[in-house]
Order: C-alpha cells, then sequence, then structure tokens
C-alpha cells in the first residue's frame, strides 16, 4: 500500500540525489562530472524541444517553470555559466561594446576547424558535424520568433526582416529548416549507410550548446542575453558555412544537399551586420545594466560554442 510518507520519502529521496548530482555536475569550483553534466543537459534539452512542439501536440507540451527538477537543473547550470565568464572582460559603455563585439565575434569563427572542414574531412565527418548542428539550427526560426517578443521600433523590424529570411520570403520551399531537413536526410543516409553510431554526438558540450539557445530563447528574462547570442552567431557563422560547401563540393555531394548552407554564406554575412546595428546599437546604450545582460549572452554562446567545436572535431576525427 502506498501511503503519503512513502510518496513524500520518496520525492525526497529523487531531490537529494538530485542536488547531489548537480553538485558534481556544475561545482562551485574544481572539476566536473562529465556523464553527469550530460545526463542533465540532455533532460533539459528535451524539455526545452518539448515545449516548443507543434500545436498537434498540445497535451504533452509541459508547463514552463512547473517541473522543480528541471528549475533546480536550470539554477544550477546557469550559475555554473556565469562562473565560467571572465567578468573584467565585459565592456563598460555602448561605444566599447561596438569594437569589443567585433574582435569577440572573430574568436568564434574556428578557423582551423573551418579548414580542416573544407580541406580534410571525410563525408562521415561532415555528416557527424552536420547532425550536431541539427541540434541548434532545426530550431532556428522559432528562437527568431522568440527573440522579437516585447522588442520595439528598428529592433524588431531588423528581426523581422531576419524572420522573413528564415521563412524564405514566402517560398514554402526556401523555408530555412525545410531546407536544412533536406540535406539532414542526406547526412543522416550516409551515416546510416556506413554504420556510424549516432552516440558520439553524446557528448556534454553538444548539448549545452544546443540548449543554451533554446534557454535564452523560452525564458523572457534572459532575453538580452538571446539577442547576443544570436547576434554573435549570425556574425561569425558564414566561414562555418562556406567550409560546408567547399567540403561538400569536394567530395561531390548533390548540389541540392548544400543548398541551406550556400544561402547562407551570404544570409548570415548581412544577418550579421544587420543584427548589429539594427539590435545592438539602439540597444547598449540604455542602460549599464541591459549592456551586461547582452555581453553576458556574447561571451557565454563564443565559450559553449568553442567548446562544442572542439570537442565535435574530436568526434570527427575518431572515425578516420
Amino acid at each position: 500500500m502506498i501511503t503519503a510518507f512513502s510518496v513524500e520519502t520518496t520525492s525526497q529521496n529523487s531531490a537529494d540525489v538530485l542536488e547531489q548530482e548537480l553538485a558534481l555536475a556544475f561545482p562551485a569550483s574544481g572539476p566536473h562530472d562529465r556523464d553527469l553534466r550530460l545526463k542533465l543537459l540532455r533532460r533539459l534539452h528535451a524539455h526545452y524541444v518539448a515545449y516548443m512542439a507543434g500545436p498537434e501536440d498540445f497535451a504533452s507540451i509541459p508547463r514552463l517553470n512547473h517541473d522543480r527538477s528541471i528549475a533546480a537543473i536550470e539554477d544550477s547550470w546557469f550559475a555554473w555559466e556565469d562562473r565560467q565568464v571572465d567578468q573584467g572582460d565585459l565592456p563598460a559603455t555602448g561605444k566599447e561594446f561596438r569594437d569589443w563585439f567585433l574582435v569577440t565575434a572573430d574568436r568564434h569563427t574556428q578557423p582551423e576547424f573551418c579548414e580542416y572542414l573544407a580541406k580534410d574531412a571525410s563525408l562521415n565527418e561532415i555528416a557527424l558535424f552536420f547532425m550536431g548542428e541539427e541540434l541548434v539550427d532545426s530550431k532556428f526560426d522559432d528562437l527568431m520568433a522568440l527573440v522579437q517578443i516585447g522588442t520595439q521600433g528598428h529592433t524588431k523590424l531588423t528581426i523581422a526582416e531576419n524572420y522573413w529570411d528564415e521563412m524564405g520570403e514566402g517560398n514554402i520551399e526556401h523555408v530555412h529548416t525545410r531546407m536544412f531537413e533536406h540535406s539532414a536526410r542526406y547526412m543522416r543516409a550516409r551515416l546510416d549507410e556506413a554504420g556510424v553510431d549516432y552516440s558520439n554526438l553524446h557528448f556534454p558540450e553538444a548539448y549545452e550548446n544546443a540548449a543554451l539557445l533554446l534557454a535564452y530563447g523560452i525564458h523572457r528574462h534572459l532575453n538580452p542575453r538571446a539577442l547576443g547570442a544570436m547576434g554573435v552567431l549570425e556574425q561569425s557563422a558564414s566561414p562555418r558555412f562556406q567550409a560546408m560547401v567547399d567540403g561538400c563540393r569536394r567530395l561531390e555531394v548533390p548540389e541540392d544537399v548544400i543548398d541551406y548552407q550556400r544561402i547562407h554564406v551570404h544570409v548570415d554575412a548581412d544577418h550579421g551586420a544587420e543584427w548589429f546595428e539594427g539590435v545592438f546599437v539602439p540597444l547598449v546604450d540604455r542602460s549599464p545594466e541591459l549592456l551586461r545582460e547582452i555581453s553576458l549572452g556574447v561571451l557565454t554562446r563564443v565559450r559553449v560554442a568553442n567548446g562544442y567545436y572542439t570537442r565535435i572535431w574530436d568526434a570527427m576525427q575518431a572515425l578516420r
């Protein structure tokens, strides 16, 4: 017979276990437990993806902040991420932000990794990288829609114009997520034919990278960080897309498969410049607090993504 006492005891035991896992996965100092970080970040990622499901799945969409364990994981993770950022590297004024952002974004372009993609990576390696990118890019249009909420004037128009690009300017065949899925099916088939184990992608940095933008977009109080993170992504993505195009053409991948990457070489270059002038410039002078939040979004995205590219490069080379 299940009693109220036994339910309460089980609940307390679960809370104690979670507290121990959080302390090991996101410690205040010292090394962290990678297996526990992977477990907890995958749980967050699954929660965010479920939250952003379509209308047909309305009955199974989780309620935001309803799950106490999810909230506990988020609190520990966000605090841990903030501890990884050098607070002394944040710009103090909007004027400082302009040069600081461009230098910081340049550190996010991964030139050695891009050269490897373009000149050396095998098709299986490129396909595995594409599957890693799917964790982020497959939801990018929804993220673009989320970050415009509450903005005004030129900022809202800039994001709306970028969103219209994501929507293929009204042509359903050119909707970016639709084009991405077309490419993903090809890459997934290549990996299946080669018998590649997808568990190569199951490392904490992949889910940290994937969950970061989702968390920033879903939680309204983190909107400034979302704007910063997406701005640095747009500013720095073009070289990686060009490297993917060059690598795929070297490996004779069909042109329709690389259409998504090809159009983003120029689209993201345009978006980066537009985001800087249309989103950042109107906002960074409004208050020191807003400037700090936008800058934290930039730095955290760069740190998380750099860790992800290092680890996925290792996973790709392990296929050789």
